[in-house]
């Protein structure tokens, strides 16, 4: 990571919440059932906007039986508005067409849902190759991974082979567990720094302050890679002396909301 060029502003957009067994989150926590916000980041750099994950999807949510195969609760997702991706970047002013170029940390159910909309607007979107391997060739609803979502669909697909720069003040950090592939943020800005957008390396608060990874891996072997990249992560924060922001946490990102104007 050789530039040290800062991004002008991000904004925190929120696509709507989700049920989840805690022991999803922290491994060898209890079952018991957690809300859990669904999120994404839009980036303003000097080669346009970049968007960072894009929530859950209008399709899934009306898809009864492929979403109650995912979530097994009484409790079921809900997304902002009619449709909650695209509610979710009219919240601040944005369109498909607006970005230069998106990401997805990994192809989770939660994380895929504007992949169709990018796609149709013509913004390529960035993936790890071994994310985008997985969810081709293994995954399915068993691992959260709803195929609607990025199968046939169009997508121009940028494959990342580990990290990257994105754009100028944004990279993309390598750290595979929750998937094989998955992958955190990490966004500079001029005055509030270096933030660390851990994603589904660390979903809770909890996480971070206990050093527990969080539980099931969607490749079985992964616990170790997991374990590392919480590491990784941790080592980062303190080697940048960054922010360092939870995937799912509530309380965490109530405090990180953008201002009016956004972070900068």
């Amino acid at each position: 990571m050789t530039s040290k060029k800062t991004a002008t502003r991000m904004f925190m957009l929120h696509y709507g919440a989700e049920p989840s067994p805690k022991s999803i989150s922290v491994r060898g926590a209890a079952d018991g059932i957690i809300w859990c916000p669904i999120i994404g980041i839009a980036v303003e750099t000097e080669i346009g906007r970049v968007l960072l994950d894009t929530g859950i999807g209008r399709a899934l949510l009306e898809d009864e039986a492929s979403r109650t195969g995912i979530y097994a609760s009484k409790e079921q997702p809900w997304g902002v508005g009619e449709d909650p991706f695209l509610t979710a970047l009219e919240r601040v002013g944005l369109r498909p067409r607006d970005f230069a170029l998106a990401a997805v940390s990994h192809l989770h159910v939660d994380h895929t849902g504007g992949l169709r909309h990018l796609a149709q607007a013509g913004v390529p979107i960035s993936v790890q190759r071994e994310e985008l391997l997985f969810a081709r060739e293994r995954a399915g609803l068993g691992e959260a991974y709803y195929r609607p979502d990025y199968v046939d669909a169009g997508i121009g697909w940028r494959e990342l082979d580990g990290d990257a720069e994105l754009a100028p003040g944004v990279h993309a950090l390598s750290t595979p567990g929750h998937t094989p592939g998955h992958m955190s943020y990490r966004v500079d800005l001029p005055e509030t720094g270096t933030w660390l957008l851990a994603m589904d390396a660390a979903d809770l608060a909890e996480n971070l302050n206990d050093r527990v990874p969080p539980g099931p891996t969607a490749d079985p072997s992964d616990a170790g890679r997991a374990e590392a990249s919480l590491r990784r992560l941790l080592g980062e924060r303190d080697r940048l002396d960054a922010r360092l922001v939870p995937g799912h946490d509530t309380v965490f990102w109530r405090a990180v909301e953008h201002p009016a104007g956004g972070h900068r």
